[in-house]
């Protein structure tokens, strides 16, 4: 399941970047296509249950990727 399939909207996906916290940080890794660049994933718990959410940032630009745990 993605983001809008978890029922979230933007606020709601902006509300959970905002919220995360220490505990919900996972690990940092290498993207699997470019071991240059980083990304960190959390593991925050919603409503709906746990999801896996990654956070990378390429030339300046930030992704966020959700999805269910």
């Amino acid at each position: 399941l993605n983001a809008d399939e978890l029922g979230l909207d933007f606020d709601g996906m902006c509300n959970v970047i905002i919220g995360l916290s220490e505990s919900d940080f996972y690990k940092s890794m290498t993207t699997y296509s470019d071991h240059t660049i980083w990304q960190d994933v959390y593991r925050p718990r919603l409503v709906t249950g746990q999801v896996y959410l990654k956070i990378t940032v390429i030339h300046d630009v930030l992704i966020v990727s959700f999805k269910e745990k």
